[in-house]
């Protein structure tokens, strides 16, 4: 008899990845303390459901069970993350505090991680140029001397992602660039469009 599977719709499933992601994010021990961010659970929200939004349904499984198999190995895939950005923000640190402790990245993986980085920030690009007051404030896209950027950020965090994700989010952006649409575009687009709900709702609540 064949297995029975449920019916898992895409925003639901962006919805569990974005409730795993929070709570390893709300662990994440900083040297400074508790950063503000960690308890504001809204802007979490609106950010990676924009993220996660570009995105196949096979390729958000794929990353829930990166999540998943990370959870049962006792890893925080968010605390990785920034553990990674510590070897462009501060190489010593990360050298003698952190590198021993994190998984290392076979070349094919590493490839994949450059080759999306690449292909997102020039993707970037575009809709600076096309927007650019939309992008005039903000995170800087290549320099990490007042913090991390962008493309750190970005990059840093498919570090954490398993071969496997990587490969189906590679095709994912492919499939976006060949029917002419700008996943990076498609992100900011789904943010300003969180904010616009939240803006109405206001507005109609006065």
């Amino acid at each position: 008899m064949a297995e029975k599977r449920e019916y898992i719709s895409k925003d639901e499933l962006i919805n569990q990845i974005i409730s795993e992601e929070y709570h390893m994010f709300s662990q994440v021990e900083n040297i400074g303390g508790r950063a503000s961010c960690q308890d504001d659970f809204d802007t979490f929200y609106i950010m990676r459901s924009s993220q996660h939004s570009i995105f196949e349904k096979n390729t958000l499984e794929s990353y829930l069970k990166d999540i998943k198999d990370a959870q049962a190995a006792e890893r925080n895939l968010i605390a990785e993350k920034y553990s990674w950005m510590m070897e462009e923000t501060d190489p010593a640190w990360f050298a003698e505090k952190l590198k021993p402790y994190l998984p290392q990245i076979s070349t094919q993986k590493m490839r994949l991680v450059e080759h999306m980085t690449t292909v997102f920030m020039k993707c970037y690009e575009c809709v600076k140029t096309q927007y650019p007051n939309l992008l005039a404030s903000g995170r800087n896209p290549y320099d990490n001397q007042e913090g991390a950027s962008i493309q750190l950020y970005f990059s840093c965090e498919l570090k954490t992602w398993s071969e496997p994700t990587l490969s189906l989010a590679c095709q994912d952006i492919i499939s976006h660039l060949e029917k002419q649409e700008n996943p990076v575009g498609m992100i900011y687009e789904k943010i300003m469009n969180f904010y616009s709900h939240i803006i109405h709702k206001a507005e109609k609540e006065m």
